[in-house]
C-alpha cells in the first residue's frame, strides 16, 4: 500500500472518531438540557427484576410507585420536593425541610438540619428520587473528552412502547461475573425513561442471570396540588417517631443468652418433619434464606463447606426457607 493511501485511511479514521465523540457530547448535552428544564410533575416508577438459574428455575418480581417531584434549586442536598407511594403501604414525602417515611404502621420523621446525611441519600433512592434525573446525573459523568469512550450510543429501539436512544455503559463485574448496563432515552423528548442492568455469574454449579429493569411511565409535567408534599396526605400509621440512627426495632425482642430455645417443628422440603428436640446434644446452626436473596445463596455454599468439615453427630446445619413455596418455587430443583 502506498504511503499516501495509508495516511488517507488514518485521517478518515480520526475524522470518524472525532465525529463519534461529538455525537455523544451532542446527545448528552440535549439530555441534560431536557432534564434540567423539568420543573414539576408526576410519573409511575416500575421496579422489575428477574432471576434465571438452572434451566427453567426462575423468579420474577415487580413493584410500582406513584411519584411526584417539584424542583427546588435552593436545596443543595436533593434539589427537589419529592413524594412516593407504593399501594399506600410504603410512603415517602420530602418537603425540602423534613422527610416523612411510613412503613409497617410507623411514621418516621427526619429533619434535614439534624440529619443531612440521611436526606442526601434520597439522591440514590430509585423509589423516591426521579429516575430521569438519576440517569442524567450518571450520564453526565461521561460528558468529558476523557470519559466519552466509556459509553456507546447504540441504534435506537422500541422500549416500553417508546422509540429510544440506547446508551451502553461500560460496566465492570467482579471476578467470575459479567455485567451489562443500558440506559434508554426517549427520542421525542430527550428524557431518560429506563435503565436495564444484567448480571451473569456462577454460584456453585449453577449459572445465574439477574436482570433489573427500572423504568417510568405515564410521565406528566403538570402543576401539582399545594398539599402534595405535606405530612397531611400520609396515612396508614398508628405511631410516630423521630429518626434516630441508634434506634433498633424491638431491642428486647431476642431471648437472653442461656435461655432454652423453643422446641420448633418444621416440614422438610422432601417430606416429613424435624423438631429441634430431635437434635438434642448437638450444636445447631440455623440459616434463614429465600430464593431471591443472592447473598443467601453464596452464604449457603460456604455453610455447605462447613457442613462437610464437621461431624454431623456434633454439629448440624439447618437451612430454613422463610418465603418460598416448595412446589411452586421448585425448591428441590433450586437446591
Amino acid at each position: 500500500m502506498r504511503p499516501g493511501i495509508s495516511l488517507t485511511i488514518i485521517l478518515i479514521f480520526v475524522v470518524f472518531a472525532c465525529r463519534a465523540q461529538e455525537d455523544k457530547q451532542h446527545l448528552l448535552n440535549k439530555i441534560d438540557s431536557s432534564v434540567n428544564s423539568l420543573n414539576e410533575g408526576e410519573f409511575d416508577f416500575h421496579d422489575t427484576h428477574s432471576k434465571i438459574a438452572v434451566g427453567e428455575d426462575s423468579t420474577k418480581g415487580m413493584h410500582v410507585y406513584n411519584c411526584y417531584f417539584k424542583k427546588q434549586p435552593a436545596d443543595s442536598l436533593v434539589g427537589y420536593q419529592l413524594a412516593s407511594f407504593n399501594n399506600g403501604q410504603y410512603q415517602n414525602i420530602y418537603d425540602g425541610v423534613k422527610l416523612w417515611t411510613v412503613a409497617n404502621g410507623t411514621l418516621e420523621t427526619t429533619d434535614r438540619a439534624t440529619h443531612p446525611e440521611k436526606i442526601s441519600l434520597l439522591k440514590t433512592n430509585y423509589y423516591v428520587y426521579p429516575l430521569f434525573k438519576y440517569i442524567n446525573d450518571n450520564l453526565q459523568r461521561y460528558n468529558k473528552d476523557t470519559m466519552l469512550k466509556k459509553i456507546r450510543i447504540c441504534d435506537t429501539e422500541l422500549y416500553k412502547g417508546e422509540r429510544c436512544y440506547k446508551i451502553q455503559e461500560q460496566a465492570n463485574g467482579s471476578e467470575g461475573s459479567k455485567v451489562e448496563a443500558y440506559y434508554y432515552v426517549a427520542v421525542k423528548s430527550d428524557i431518560p425513561i429506563g435503565e436495564i442492568i444484567s448480571i451473569e455469574k456462577n454460584i456453585g454449579r449453577a449459572k445465574e442471570i439477574l436482570t433489573f429493569d427500572y423504568w417510568i411511565s405515564d410521565f406528566k409535567e403538570v402543576k401539582l396540588a399545594d398539599n402534595q408534599f405535606t405530612k397531611g396526605i400520609l396515612s396508614g400509621y398508628n405511631k410516630e417517631r423521630e429518626y434516630d440512627p441508634s434506634f433498633k426495632e424491638n431491642p428486647d425482642g431476642l431471648l437472653p443468652k442461656g435461655t432454652a430455645a423453643p422446641d420448633w417443628e418444621l416440614p422438610l422440603v422432601n417430606g416429613g418433619k424435624m423438631k429441634l428436640s430431635d437434635l438434642k446434644g448437638k450444636i445447631v446452626v440455623m440459616d434463614f434464606w429465600f430464593k431471591a436473596c443472592a447473598p443467601c445463596q453464596e452464604q449457603m455454599i460456604e455453610l455447605e463447606k462447613l457442613n462437610k468439615k464437621y461431624n454431623i453427630e456434633k454439629v448440624v446445619f439447618i437451612g430454613i426457607n422463610t418465603t418460598d413455596d416448595p412446589a411452586k418455587d421448585k425448591l428441590t430443583l433450586f437446591l
